[in-house]
């Protein structure tokens, strides 16, 4: 079969959009969150400048790792971010899918995330996250739900050697 060039030009351009289109909606599910991180009215002391910097990086890459985990149905993503509670929660949560045969994608487009307790040792901090997120149920390449909204969260999370770990990640009213 023989083409016009507008219509091969539309053909192609149909085609490119049909591979474009699904790689951008992947981008966008699995793109780095925006994170801002407000510590003015942290207590009772205020936190230094590197500390604050590494909150906001590792709050940062364990929503990443979530989004991830959720995503692919592996809690590998997990093991490096979260600790205690909050990886025994989303590692169940990741398993429960798995038996589903279901998947999670999380398209997140921010949080403001308010810094509430400082611990006078440095190890714990204490986090409210407003997050705005929407949340696709697949089966498969099927959707099967979703939801999008501002969610509050609070956040606990204690530092180790060489990073600051979730350990409660808790959806609030």
């Amino acid at each position: 079969m023989k083409f016009s060039r507008p219509a091969a030009f539309v053909l192609a351009s149909g085609l490119a959009l049909c591979t474009v289109l699904p790689l951008l909606t992947w981008t966008l599910a699995s793109s780095k969150p925006d994170v801002q991180l407000n510590s003015d009215n942290v207590r009772p002391h205020q936190m230094e400048d590197l500390t604050q910097k590494a909150i906001l990086r590792d709050y940062t890459l364990a929503w990443e790792a979530l989004s991830d985990a959720l995503a692919n149905n592996t809690t590998a993503p997990l093991n490096n971010n979260f600790a205690g509670f909050a990886l025994e929660k989303l590692t169940q949560r990741v398993k429960d899918q798995q038996n589903q045969g279901l998947q999670t994608r999380i398209i997140d487009r921010g949080h403001k995330v308010d810094a509430i307790f400082y611990s006078r040792d440095g190890s714990a901090i204490e986090l409210r996250d407003t997050a705005t997120l929407e949340t696709q149920v697949l089966d498969g390449n099927t959707l099967l739900h979703s939801d999008s909204g501002q969610v509050r969260y609070l956040v606990v999370m204690t530092g180790g050697a060489d990073r600051w770990q979730v350990r409660v990640l808790e959806t609030v009213p």
